[in-house]
């Protein structure tokens, strides 16, 4: 009944497809994916912590790998330039055309990614400069058709007070993540016994119940006293993970081949970068008036 039933589906889904299709709702599918966590502290403490819980419990999942990336461990010369030329000449290679730094083995390594952690602790209310830095500095991406689309992605901070700024640096990262047409993954799918401080990402106290000072001995490990931002960390990695997962197989099955979607898993095609509307079309349109006009 179950091969009938399969046969049936034959014109709907393409003969290429067709016994990926039957491996699926047999159950044997097998989709590894690799979470890569990126921390902008500039230190090694608190927030390096709770990204690489979250890698931990993704890695409960079977089939996922994580990596961890500290953006203070690499040398990145500085912001991006808006020079534009990451647009139009993209190389995946280069990636940057006004600096030639460190920043392009970070890209490299995300481009290895499914799905992704990212975190930055409070400073004066915002993110880090070495997380905006980062965060300019993956324009070469959009360049190159928005190599991170459609990966899932979750956001974690840490602040010393209880209210000090957490949720607007999720707040950031989220859109950080939704310009690059991420997909953001919250902690709401349940609410851990130790509490929860936000739904939208992953929200710790450098010390609990009390704050402990950046100069007190023992500060950089003092999250681990918050036990609801600790579990929270548990839960976006797992979904974070689940998600990447179950993207990537559903574009086993729904893709602009087989005309189920209009545009593809990843990055957008020659195809889609010609439209009128597109950035980058455009861009590279400008170049050319004013290399013409010259």
């Amino acid at each position: 009944m179950l091969h009938r039933w399969v046969e049936a589906c034959y014109i709907q889904i393409g003969k290429s497809q067709i016994n990926t299709f039957k491996y699926i709702i047999s159950g044997g599918i097998i989709m590894k994916v690799k979470i890569i966590g990126v921390s902008g502290s500039p230190r090694k403490g608190n927030t390096n912590i709770l990204v690489k819980e979250c890698l931990k419990a993704a890695e409960t999942l079977k089939d996922v790998e994580t990596e961890f990336i500290h953006l203070a461990d690499f040398k990145i010369e500085g912001g991006c330039k808006a020079c534009l030329r990451c647009y139009a000449e993209p190389n995946s290679e280069k990636f940057c055309w006004a600096y030639d730094d460190e920043m392009k083995l970070v890209l490299k390594q995300l481009m290895e990614g499914d799905g992704f952690i990212f975190g930055s602790p409070v400073y004066w209310g915002s993110w880090t400069a070495q997380f905006k830095t980062f965060v300019d500095r993956t324009h070469p991406f959009v360049g190159l058709g928005k190599l991170l689309r459609n990966k899932p992605a979750g956001a974690v901070t840490v602040a010393l007070g209880s209210i000090a700024g957490q949720e607007h640096v999720i707040s950031e990262i989220i859109r950080f993540i939704m310009f690059h047409d991420m997909i953001p993954i919250g902690v709401d799918v349940i609410w851990p016994m130790e509490g929860m401080a936000s739904p939208w990402g992953v929200t710790g106290r450098q010390g609990f119940p009390d704050n402990m000072g950046s100069l007190t001995p023992g500060n950089l490990k003092a999250v681990n006293q918050d036990k609801a931002a600790m579990a929270c960390a548990k839960v976006l990695g797992i979904r974070v993970a689940e998600m990447a997962k179950v993207v990537k197989a559903g574009f086993t099955l729904v893709n602009p081949k087989n005309e189920e979607t209009k545009w593809p898993a990843g990055p957008l095609t020659a195809e889609f970068q010609a439209e009128d509307h597109h950035t980058v079309a455009y861009v590279k349109k400008n170049i050319r008036d004013k290399e013409a006009n010259a």
